[in-house]
């Protein structure tokens, strides 16, 4: 088992680190024009979100392309970025696959990885199970899996998702009922959101015994306009991560002296502004567009991605400069 999940104690603290509050920044993962993994784009992008995050999210399904990238440029991604790393931030790594074997074969071999290099910093795997199970029998795969490692579990939501890659007549969403039943093993220690308030209320009840739980919200402009009190899965801090921290801070009441001065709420405004604006651009398909933008601004060569590429929206490149000229990026 990796060092980063064992500790030094038999506290279960230490064997299962609570997940850190805050912004999340799930990396979109860089290509090369013929598909194959950029590392060097990967270095520059890791350099630039790192400083500025609390935490990344490595083959997020979505903005990572996770489950349809091939498995072995999965795991080069996985291992390359933590040789980038280096424990500097925690890392949570998406092991979600087609099959529950996928997912458990990937999370093995990520492991066995981190436990070679001897990893020193914390690592959380991140599971979106309803993509290759249903709600049926689902905190008896959990215990299984997590007698198979002691890297703590943050469990995904995505009902848009799911609805996308079963059709209309399946379940989207985690039953509140069965997620209650999941989150009594101390190896789950966290939550990724999306969907309506009413479901959300749900979740945070069948939760709410838990002291060493972190429910991240995975809506940018949801958390915007109702942000929750453990953090955020931001797509945009690709982009900008200085911006969507501070605004992220700000929603935790992490900056409760500096709130009181004008200079600090108009700088928040300010970046409400620029988040705004920049999730307009990539909002219809978020790795594709925000790959584009990447690539205007230098962090990445190429905005290849997995799946084939699809047509700009009309006027897209035109909206993208005047984002461009309208905000010092500061990259």
């Amino acid at each position: 088992m990796t060092s980063s999940a064992r500790g030094n104690s038999n506290s279960m603290a230490n064997r299962y680190p609570t997940p850190p509050r805050g912004l999340i920044c799930p990396i979109v993962t860089p290509l090369k024009t013929d598909k194959s993994l950029d590392l060097r784009s990967l270095e520059r992008l890791l350099r630039h979100v790192v400083r500025a995050t609390d935490g990344i999210l490595l083959c997020d399904v979505v903005w990572g392309e996770g489950p349809e990238l091939p498995k072995r440029m999965r795991f080069d991604m996985v291992s390359s970025a933590l040789e980038m790393i280096m424990g500097r931030v925690p890392v949570f790594v998406t092991v979600t696959g087609h099959t529950p074997r996928d997912t458990q074969l990937f999370m093995a071999e990520v492991e066995s990885f981190a436990d070679r290099m001897e990893y020193s910093g914390n690592l959380y795997w991140v599971d979106y199970p309803l993509y290759y199970h249903s709600n049926r029998e689902l905190p008896q795969m959990y215990r299984k899996l997590m007698a198979e490692t002691e890297i703590p579990w943050v469990l995904g939501n995505r009902p848009d998702l799911i609805k996308e890659r079963k059709g209309p007549g399946r379940h989207h969403n985690i039953r509140t009922s069965v997620l209650k039943k999941i989150v009594q093993n101390p190896g789950i220690r966290g939550f990724i959101f999306i969907g309506n308030l009413k479901r959300a209320g749900n979740y945070l009840k069948a939760v709410r015994f838990r002291d060493d739980f972190t429910f991240y919200d995975g809506d940018e402009i949801v958390f915007l306009k109702n942000p929750g009190l453990g953090g955020l899965i931001a797509g945009g801090s690709n982009l900008i991560p200085n911006a969507w921290l501070e605004i992220t801070r700000s929603s935790l009441n992490r900056y409760d002296s500096e709130r009181q001065f004008h200079a600090h709420q108009e700088s928040i405004w300010e970046s409400g502004m620029m988040v705004h604006a920049l999730y307009s651009l990539y909002k219809v398909a978020p790795p594709f567009y925000m790959k584009k933008i990447l690539k205007a601004v230098g962090i990445i060569e190429d905005s290849q991605t997995v799946s084939p590429g699809r047509e700009d929206i009309s006027g897209w490149e035109e909206k993208l400069k005047d984002f461009l000229d309208t905000y010092d990026l500061g990259v």
